[in-house]
């Protein structure tokens, strides 16, 4: 394996697009949704960038990007349909850079991402093939939903948390999630049969707390 995979928390932080074209109207209302703050720079802005433009939820510097434009950003995509100038984005910047195509000196690979409530279904490859990526990404996503996975999931996170909060030790808390682990919750796929082992384990209290969290 030659990247690294990692999920980046980008709320409040300056992302840079360069293109506003499909690939960027794709990319950046999920840039939006968590919170980045997006400037693009573009000749021009498809439909649905526009309206964003329009309302304020993006920043709009209307030409074509010029040596410089890379400075002081958090993360910068790099989407126009010339692959020379996405390279040179990429060897101009000192951060962290995506271009629209799978090529060398670009060093962040966006993997396809699927979200099931709390629980991100995420799938990339070495080297970076999109195609691949989503066909494998949707496949595990359905096989996940109908597994019954996302349900689990949540109520692993709020038994967590309640767990956190009721100050339990957190090896104790380690062992009781080890316990029921995602291979228990495949063999125990109805809700009430799992709040009932719940229950057995960490008493009626604490489980009516994790129904009224659901």
């Amino acid at each position: 394996m030659s990247r690294y995979p990692v999920y980046l928390d980008l709320c409040g932080r300056t992302v840079l697009v360069v293109g506003g074209g499909k690939v960027a109207s794709r990319k950046i209302p999920v840039l939006l949704k968590v919170g980045a703050v997006v400037t693009v720079v573009s000749p021009s802005l498809s439909p649905d960038l526009l309206e964003l433009f329009r309302s304020e939820r993006i920043r709009w510097v209307r030409r074509r990007y010029i040596s410089g434009d890379e400075k002081g950003f958090s993360l910068i995509l790099a989407l126009t349909e010339k692959p020379d100038v996405n390279r040179k984005i990429s060897a101009r910047s000192t951060g962290f850079v995506n271009q629209a195509t799978p090529s060398e000196g670009n060093p962040v690979a966006l993997p396809f991402v699927l979200e099931h409530g709390s629980l991100l279904v995420s799938v990339g490859s070495d080297p970076p093939d999109p195609l691949l990526v989503r066909e494998v990404g949707e496949f595990l996503g359905e096989k996940t939903g109908e597994a019954g996975i996302p349900d689990y999931a949540r109520e692993h996170a709020f038994l967590r948390q309640i767990l956190l909060e009721s100050g339990w030790p957190r090896q104790e808390i380690r062992e009781v999630l080890e316990r029921f682990s995602l291979g228990w919750a495949l063999r125990h796929p109805g809700r009430e049969d799992r709040l009932a082992c719940y229950a057995e384990r960490l008493g009626e209290a604490l489980v009516r707390r994790l129904e009224d969290s659901l």
